[in-house]
């Protein structure tokens, strides 16, 4: 079974998703491979794999990769907003194959969160959301 470049993807996929995304969506700034500095409104998202399987999919290899996101804000209600919007976006993926980078998203299945992540102590933004979800990935998108 190939894996893929599943991060890269679900990057991709939320960067040029239309109701994410940009000036005036929940993730305002988009999705990261780590921590960005922000500035005082928006939110953004910071993603990293945390496990991979085989998994069989209708007979065809498929990569399952197990993706972490955690949200970031200056505010509360900024990154819940943003947490729950991606948590939506990634339910409606019910089975309909979906490009994603160099990789054709399958399915997502497991969804959790949005839990709330106590980040207060550290030098970045006070307020984050965690939601993890796994993502049945083949090789070739759009």
């Amino acid at each position: 079974m190939a894996r893929t470049t599943a991060v890269a993807a679900v990057q991709a996929w939320i960067n040029t998703h239309p109701t994410l995304t940009g000036r005036g969506r929940p993730l305002e700034h988009g999705a990261f491979r780590g921590r960005v500095r922000s500035p005082s409104r928006g939110a953004y998202l910071m993603l990293t794999r945390i496990d991979s399987a085989d998994a069989l999919i209708a007979e065809d290899a498929a990569d399952q990769a197990r993706i972490a996101a955690v949200i970031y804000a200056a505010t509360d209600e900024a990154a819940e907003t943003a947490a729950v919007a991606y948590a939506n976006a990634l339910a409606a993926l019910s089975g309909t194959p979906t490009p994603m980078g160099d990789a054709t998203c399958l399915v997502v299945d497991a969804i959790t969160g949005p839990l709330f992540v106590d980040d207060r102590a550290g030098d970045g933004e006070q307020y984050a959301y965690a939601v993890d979800a796994d993502f049945y990935l083949i090789n070739g998108g759009s």
